[in-house]
């Protein structure tokens, strides 16, 4: 045996290296693909996510504002101004002048 012989790579040894090299690639690309739709994604759930958290914000707002009208509405002070506003009814001691039609 002689030790300076180089190896020779067998036609159908290329072809399957070009093979697996070939299909290694296709399965980057695909990879890469696939991790771009997933980055879209991420951000498009970013974004519904902001604007679901100021949804909530508006919404607890709004909820003070109406626990606030129902304090109000449960008032004296409402109640004494629809008696005075709708049905006309006033205190007993009180002197209530008309305008001339």
């Amino acid at each position: 045996m002689s030790r300076g012989k180089k190896k020779r790579i067998s036609k159908s040894n290329r072809q399957g290296v070009a093979a697996i090299i070939a299909v290694l690639l296709l399965l980057l690309i695909v990879l890469q693909i696939q991790s771009q739709k997933l980055i879209t994604k991420n951000n498009n759930y970013r974004i519904q996510k902001t604007e679901l958290e100021q949804a909530i914000q508006d919404e607890k707002v709004r909820a003070g504002e109406i626990r606030d009208l129902q304090d109000y509405i449960n008032s004296d002070e409402y109640i004494e101004k629809i008696a005075r506003d709708k049905l006309g009814l006033v205190y007993e001691d009180e002197i209530i002048f008309k305008a001339a039609d």
